[in-house]
């Protein structure tokens, strides 16, 4: 297993479905460094996050959903959470842990965690930030056999 290392930062926007039930999507809009040749080719550029996020009225929320990154990779996750006031009045700073339960294409495998640090405006308006660490299979070497 090898690790990669990534920080993004993703905009979107929440809809409220139902009472606490809402639909997020939100695409990254920066993003730091990950560890030097790790990424093997993952297109963090290119990542977009679509999840369900259902908020308590106690201020926990757990979510699921998928990251994509690019045309050749996706992770699904759950999470928990909390989501509480900020100093501004109109936006709610939460936090959850989503723990990375699968992959697919180049990110098959995939396990891990990301925490995610993100404001929720009242117009919907959605700003997440993620520091993940993700630990992937090594693909094997051709000529070795199993």
């Amino acid at each position: 297993m090898r690790p990669i290392a990534f920080t993004l930062r993703l905009a979107g926007e929440a809809v409220e479905l139902d009472g606490g039930r809402y639909w997020a999507e939100t695409q990254v809009v920066s993003l730091g460094a990950d560890l030097p040749g790790a990424s093997d080719g993952i297109d963090f550029g290119e990542a977009i996050c679509r999840r369900q996020l259902d908020l308590w009225a106690d201020g926990s929320l757990v979510q699921a959903g998928e990251m994509t990154f690019g045309d050749d990779g996706a992770v699904t996750f759950r999470a928990r959470g909390t989501l509480g006031a900020s100093p501004d009045p109109a936006v709610r700073h939460g936090t959850a842990i989503l723990e990375v339960t699968g992959g697919r294409g180049r990110l098959a495998g995939a396990r891990g965690f990301v925490t995610s640090n993100f404001l929720l405006a009242d117009s919907g308006e959605l700003t997440d930030h993620h520091l993940g660490l993700l630990f992937l299979e090594r693909p094997a070497q051709e000529g070795n056999a199993p």
